[in-house]
């Protein structure tokens, strides 16, 4: 296992796009569910969030850099690493005539070409800006991704700087009364992003805390899933606020998984899992659409094949090589001699590499 290689932040990513996966499946095989499972995807999707922070701020205190290269290394790196494969979702889903919640039915169906404005907004990952919906509907997270993006090398320097948690828990505070008030502020309503901050917040904060691993690797699950539990009890964007701000909290204070079968499929799992993300919509569509009319047996088979072999294809055919890219552009116009890494008063885990983040 490489030492950049947190099995903790792993099983956190593995189990965040498995519950995306759940619901959306749940959600195909009985549309009029109402059972807590049709709501943890959404659980799922704020987990990224709390996730894909921290491991960029580990990112960036890795690369040492400070000042404009941070920022040319941070952007280059992000966009090689979100837009690749959101753009072939994008395309793929406009050459098979499919759209997300056509005719009330959840996930991909066949639907009307969209106009030359929403292909554009889903191509930039700009939908929240113009109150339009996702072609492909996991894609309504990626927009608020990005813009969170603009200001994390900003909150990276000023946190390598002040090291002082409990003015970060006075920011999501702050962030909170405005997550509140973004829907009812009426020159806030194209500004959404708001509504996300609680829970980019909390992965900061816990990159911010002193590392203690007090708490035994075998609760690390429990304190997810317990996690998982509440939110499914008490479905909802404000409950999530509060069980990311928990996370965060949390992360800093567990010892890291230590076995090894747990370890090495959260490993996989975490690296596909982008794959996951962006192609488990066509895989079901598939499996329920286009193979409608075969048996349960085949149409279930049919679809665990996908969900496996397609992540593995996308990773090693598009996302490896344009993060690779990403890294060798990012590198261009660097001086040769490397940039000392900021002495730090935190100590921090073995982190997840960077880049399956996102």
């Amino acid at each position: 296992m490489p030492k950049d290689v947190s099995a903790n932040l792993d099983f956190l990513r593995a189990v965040a796009v498995l519950l995306v996966l759940g619901q959306h499946l749940a959600r195909r095989i009985n549309p009029a569910s109402v059972a807590p499972l049709t709501y943890i995807g959404t659980f799922g999707v704020l987990i990224f969030f709390v996730h894909t922070s921290l491991v960029l701020m580990y990112s960036m205190q890795r690369s040492g850099l400070r000042g404009r290269l941070l920022l040319k290394d941070f952007y280059i790196r992000r966009i090689f690493r979100i837009y690749p494969l959101s753009i072939l979702a994008v395309t793929a889903a406009l050459a098979l005539h499919l759209d997300s919640g056509v005719n009330g039915i959840p996930g991909l169906s066949h639907g009307p070409f969209p106009g030359v404005k929403t292909v554009v907004c889903q191509y930039l990952l700009v939908q929240n800006l113009f109150h339009m919906g996702s072609i492909v509907n996991v894609l309504w997270s990626l927009p608020f991704e990005l813009q969170m993006y603009v200001l994390l090398p900003f909150l990276f320097v000023w946190v390598e700087r002040k090291r002082s948690w409990w003015q970060l828990l006075a920011l999501w505070g702050a962030s909170l009364f405005c997550a509140w008030a973004q829907p009812h502020v009426f020159f806030l309503s194209r500004v959404s992003l708001l509504r996300f901050v609680p829970c980019f917040l909390p992965g900061i904060i816990a990159f911010a805390l002193p590392r203690t691993a007090r708490l035994k690797a075998l609760l690390w699950p429990v304190f997810i899933f317990g996690l998982v539990v509440a939110y499914a009890l008490i479905p909802g964007l404000e409950t999530g606020w509060f069980l990311c701000f928990l996370l965060g909290l949390g992360i800093p204070h567990f010892q890291e998984i230590q076995t090894s079968w747990v370890r090495f499929i959260s490993n996989r799992i975490a690296t596909y899992s982008y794959g996951i993300y962006i192609s488990h919509q066509f895989c079901i569509w598939f499996a329920f659409d286009k193979l409608a009319r075969q048996s349960a047996w085949l149409r279930f088979g049919i679809l665990a094949v996908l969900l496996v072999v397609i992540p593995i294809l996308l990773y090693y055919c598009i996302e490896k090589p344009m993060i690779r890219m990403g890294i060798r552009l990012a590198a261009r116009g660097r001086k040769k001699s490397p940039v000392p890494l900021a002495p730090s008063n935190a100590s921090s885990p073995q982190e997840s590499v960077a880049e399956q983040a996102g």
